[in-house]
């Protein structure tokens, strides 16, 4: 639907303010170091549709065999051998066997190509033209880092209550989910999400901000990082969201003024992860929460496909049921997942994934009155991780 009384600027003094989409850089990110608890406290004048953080911090991936360059000096033909340590940067450096380079000379410096990391510098020792060992002068510069290794949790919270606080990797995984192509580093947390383009109001689950204290972003870093950072842009307008549909700020606060601005409505989703300890076989798991309508539920194991049939009981009704990985046949392919596949999901990113809303129209959630039980068969003892999206009129 789209927002109401929307000229295409409007005149404000000696500015005109503009009501599409509008992006800008993410100010006031506190907090950003080697385990440290990213705090980021955002205006909530606004109407948010994503954020989108880029992490950075010496980030080597090592290898056999890698090219080298020399940085002075005229040496060529050098390949090297590179281990990583924990925390990423260059445990050790030596030359490749059959690959000391020539024409090198003791104090030549040195840097190598990587999957990931830049700006390593290492000084050689060298005989005869040919290196003889590497030592490390610069131990790199901050390069883009995978959110699912730099950071843990990522918490999103109004007026101080936790509405999401999924890992980084799970916000990812989400979005992958739907087919959403994502740079090296990127993570976005999408509230408009892209993929519901066939709703008849694409923007029905922003989050709209009006009338709310507080809206702070929090992320855990890992411990184990050399020279951090992170940078952010937002995605926002200055729409409002009523049960009169989308009105742009100017004609809600005339109306606000008068006395007869229309309600607030928020379709916001929001997403938690609850974990379990499961046996091989059947397990059943009734503990969560169904309070909102449930838009999706992923199930992502420690050990990777090992969820073989699952069953959902809604209020004694039976909302799925099917196997999952393959059928007791051993070759047949499941069709739970042949359903998700044909309709566009990108089904190896979790164990399985019940998906309610499979038009990607909200309207679809499932709703529970009563009761709401999961079966899950797994072919071995684990522990399971469901994650839940579920659409809220508030935020809660």
């Amino acid at each position: 639907m789209p927002a109401k009384s929307i000229p295409q600027t409007v005149s404000s003094g000696a500015r005109l303010i503009n009501f599409g989409r509008q992006r800008d850089f993410i100010s006031g990110i506190n907090g950003v170091s080697s385990g440290g608890n990213v705090q980021i406290n955002m205006d909530c004048d606004r109407r948010y549709h994503r954020l989108l953080f880029q992490f950075t911090a010496v980030n080597f991936t090592g290898g056999t065999n890698l090219v080298a360059t020399a940085l002075t000096g005229s040496g060529t033909g050098l390949h090297v051998d590179v281990t990583v340590a924990s925390n990423h940067t260059v445990a050790t450096i030596v030359q490749h066997s059959g690959s000391a380079g020539s024409g090198f000379t003791t104090g030549d410096t040195i840097t190598f190509t990587d999957a990931t990391g830049t700006g390593f510098v290492g000084t050689v020792t060298a005989s005869a033209g040919a290196v003889t060992a590497i030592a490390i002068t610069t131990n790199g510069t901050p390069s883009a880092i995978a959110p699912g290794v730099a950071a843990s949790t990522v918490k999103l919270l109004v007026n101080g209550i936790n509405v999401c606080d999924l890992t980084a990797q799970q916000e990812l995984n989400r979005a992958l989910f739907n087919g959403t192509p994502i740079g090296f580093g990127q993570l976005p947390i999408f509230f408009s999400e892209p993929w519901r383009t066939l709703t008849r109001w694409p923007e029905i689950t922003s989050w709209d901000m009006a009338g709310q204290r507080t809206f702070q972003v929090q992320i855990q870093m890992n411990s184990n990082l050399v020279s951090p950072g992170i940078t952010g842009v937002m995605e926002f307008d200055y729409i409002r969201n009523t049960v009169a549909g989308a009105i742009d700020a100017i004609s809600y606060q005339a109306a606000l003024a008068q006395g007869n601005a229309p309600a607030q409505m928020l379709n916001i989703i929001s997403r938690h992860a609850f974990t379990f300890q499961v046996n091989g076989g059947l397990n059943l798991i009734n503990t969560i929460p169904f309070d909102w309508p449930i838009l999706r539920m992923h199930l992502s194991g420690t050990i990777a496909n090992q969820v073989n049939q699952f069953e959902l009981d809604q209020d004694s009704n039976k909302a799925e049921v099917g196997f999952v990985g393959v059928q007791n046949n051993g070759s047949q392919l499941d069709q739970l997942k042949e359903f998700l596949s044909e309709d566009g999901f990108t089904t190896n990113i979790f164990d399985y994934s019940f998906v309610a809303d499979v038009t990607q129209r909200i309207q679809d959630a499932l709703k529970v009155a009563a009761a709401m039980k999961l079966k899950v068969y797994c072919l071995q003892a684990e522990s399971l991780t469901i994650i839940q999206e579920r659409l809220q009129n508030q935020y809660a």
